[in-house]
């Protein structure tokens, strides 16, 4: 994968923390009616990048700035700061290249054939900033109490999902805004949840990825009942602690081992 080193530096001048080209890798109209030397110094280099080749993937590292493709567009979001627009700290390494889910279908037949890469079925309902997510599974069971869910979210995710099994209960929520902010500031890629969330506009303004069943208002219980690190069910899938998740606008997927193409 191809390293841009200067988005950072762009969005910095742009004082933005998404940039958009072309199909091209060309500026949109919007950034080139800007004639700072800075930019058109950056503009170069990011273009010399581009054009040398970027990653097929919905996302890709790049010293800290993810790189995801929209249609026709590709879109470096900088990762300069939270939904609240504060600077928070992101540890080296903490995301992880989402692989397109359906590059990883078809360049691996023979782990579909093997139950080795499963899909889930389309269940879920797309939250959050981050369309395409990856990382190592962690697993919770709980049924209408988020207490380990908090406790996890709150620890330190250095890129990994949270898959919670919430027995498909649509009675209250398991995850709230203030848990999705905790999250993504723990470095926490994603978080699937089999059950409800609520808070969905702040969900929706958090840069990180959400799946769910839906939203419910109302809170969960606080008693602490669950298990951790368990398997789960869900979505017609038996799902282990340690496996990988793939999520993008497609579908999720569920591998044994970590993916490459």
């Amino acid at each position: 994968m191809r390293v841009l080193p200067n988005a950072g530096k762009l969005a910095m001048v742009l004082g933005t923390r998404t940039i958009l080209l072309d199909s091209k890798h060309r500026f949109l109209p919007s950034l080139t009616q800007l004639n700072s030397s800075s930019l058109c110094s950056l503009q170069s280099q990011l273009h010399t990048d581009a054009s040398s080749g970027i990653c097929r993937g919905s996302y890709c590292q790049m010293s800290q700035h993810p790189v995801h493709s929209v249609m026709s567009k590709t879109c470096f979001s900088t990762k300069a700061g939270t939904s609240n627009g504060n600077s928070t700290a992101v540890p080296a390494g903490r995301f992880t290249a989402a692989i397109a889910t359906t590059d990883a279908c078809d360049s691996n037949a023979a782990l579909l054939a093997s139950g080795d890469l499963r899909a889930l079925d389309p269940i879920f309902k797309i939250y959050g900033q981050r369309r395409a997510f990856s990382g190592p599974i962690i697993t919770v069971k709980v049924f209408e109490d988020n207490v380990l869910v908090r406790q996890l979210l709150e620890s330190r995710g250095e890129g990994r999902v949270l898959v919670i099994d919430g027995g498909g209960s649509t009675r209250c929520a398991l995850v709230g805004g203030n848990l999705a902010e905790s999250a993504h500031n723990m470095g926490w890629a994603g978080i699937v949840v089999n059950g409800c969330i609520r808070d969905v506009d702040e969900i929706n303004a958090c840069d990180i990825g959400v799946r769910a069943l839906g939203s419910n208002p109302l809170k969960s219980n606080k008693k602490g009942v669950g298990d951790k690190h368990v398997p789960v069910h869900i979505a017609g899938t038996l799902i282990h602690y340690g496996e990988w998740l793939y999520a993008d606008s497609d579908g999720i997927l569920i591998s044994k081992t970590e993916l490459s193409i």
